[in-house]
């Protein structure tokens, strides 16, 4: 467990974290709130990786291409 502490910063509150810990400089964590509002869950923010994902009318692949289909109902 880390503990981390509110501190002041201009006219906002910020954590405090420590520097010893799995944090780097200018990573940006997701805050997300418990559905009793009084508990948080901090996660680190990930790029999505479907923002660069191809057209969609780029045709799959498919898995099985030695199954007729039509065999089934």
């Amino acid at each position: 467990m880390i503990e981390v502490k509110t501190v002041s910063r201009g006219n906002s509150l910020a954590l405090s974290l420590p520097k010893n810990g799995p944090f780097k400089k200018g990573q940006k964590w997701l805050l997300i709130p418990s559905s009793d509002g009084k508990s948080f869950t901090l996660i680190p923010r990930i790029s999505n990786p479907y923002a660069k994902s191809k057209s969609s009318n780029t045709r799959m692949p498919e898995e099985w291409g030695d199954i007729d289909f039509s065999e089934f109902e």
